[in-house]
Parts: C-alpha cells; sequence; structure tokens
C-alpha cells in the first residue's frame, strides 16, 4: 500500500475470482460501507436495472466518504474508478472462478445470498458459466483498458492468485 490510504476501494474482476468476499474483508477491517452491484443491478425475480437506473444507485454510495465497491458493469465504471483512490483487480485463474461460481451455486441453491437484491435467489444457467470461462479472452482487456484510462490517481493492486489475495488481506491487517 505503500502508505496510501484506502477510503474509496473499487473492486473489479471475473465473476468467481473472490470480489465479494475481499469486499466483505476490507469493509469489516475499516469499517467501511460494501456496496455489491450485483446487489444494486438485480430487481426481485432477476429483472434488469436500466444502465440509468444502475448509474443513480451506484451514485448514492460514490457521494459517500469512504466505501467498498465490488462488481463489474462496465457501463457505470467511469466515476467508480474516477473517484476510487484504490482499484484491485483480481486477475484469477478461469478454472479457479469456475469452480468458486459451481460451488457457491451449491451451497447457496435455493437461498439469496447477502451480495444480490432480494428476491434473486441462488442461479445458474450455461450463459453465466460461458460467461466466466470467456472472461479472460473477452472483459479482461476491458476492464485493464479501464484502469489504465481512469485511474492514473489511484494506487491499482492487481492480484493473480488467491494466495495473493490472502497475503494482501494479512498485509492489510498488520497496518497500523
Amino acid at each position: 500500500m505503500e502508505g496510501n490510504k484506502m477510503e474509496r476501494v473499487a473492486i473489479i474482476g471475473s465473476a468467481g475470482s473472490g470480489k465479494s468476499t475481499l469486499a466483505k474483508q476490507i469493509g469489516q477491517a475499516f469499517q467501511y460501507n460494501v456496496v455489491h452491484m450485483d446487489r444494486l443491478f438485480w430487481k426481485p425475480g432477476w429483472k434488469e436495472s436500466t444502465m440509468e437506473e444502475l448509474a443513480e444507485k451506484q451514485d448514492m454510495y460514490l457521494q459517500k466518504k469512504e466505501w467498498v465497491i465490488e462488481g463489474n458493469y462496465s457501463g457505470v465504471w467511469g466515476p467508480r474508478l474516477q473517484l476510487a483512490d484504490t482499484i484491485i483487480f483480481l486477475n484469477i485463474n478461469r478454472y479457479v472462478c469456475l469452480r468458486s461460481v459451481l460451488t457457491r451455486w451449491l451451497r447457496h441453491m435455493g437461498k439469496t445470498r447477502v451480495d444480490l437484491a432480494p428476491g434473486c435467489p441462488e442461479r445458474m444457467e450455461l450463459s453465466f458459466l460461458k460467461y466466466v470461462w470467456d472472461y479472460p479472452n473477452t472483459k479482461k482487456i476491458k476492464a485493464i483498458t479501464a484502469i489504465e484510462q481512469h485511474c492514473h490517481h489511484a494506487q491499482i493492486i492487481i492480484l493473480q492468485n488467491r494466495k495473493n489475495v490472502n497475503a494482501f488481506m494479512n498485509n492489510l491487517m498488520t497496518l497500523d
């Protein structure tokens, strides 16, 4: 961290990369609000918000002094990345991500997770698994480009695997 304060943290990466878990850990460590973009995007019954609705919901949190926002939704990245002082990109292997989403599905099947909107019970679709598989080839470059374009002011942390994530959190917990 090089002594830089973390007050506004944006976490992006593939589904199953550990964004929600890391956001919760950082939120607990600093007592910051944690915002899950999936929770803002989805309405009960898995109905989608428009990008305008999502931007409006996100803006309510961006106005706060401290936050941890995890999730993608590249249509509303700009303001989030511009205001973040810390951007964490979870560049986790697709096999690990696939295993994580399948494990999560089995663990929460039929229940609504805290990082999803009420009325959106856990589900699994082939199109979602394909999204996770294709992420390194389709979405990763978009994330890296967005970071490069919007984040010259921020500390950028790229974590490549679970061991890196755990070391990052252990280091964070030892900072004064």
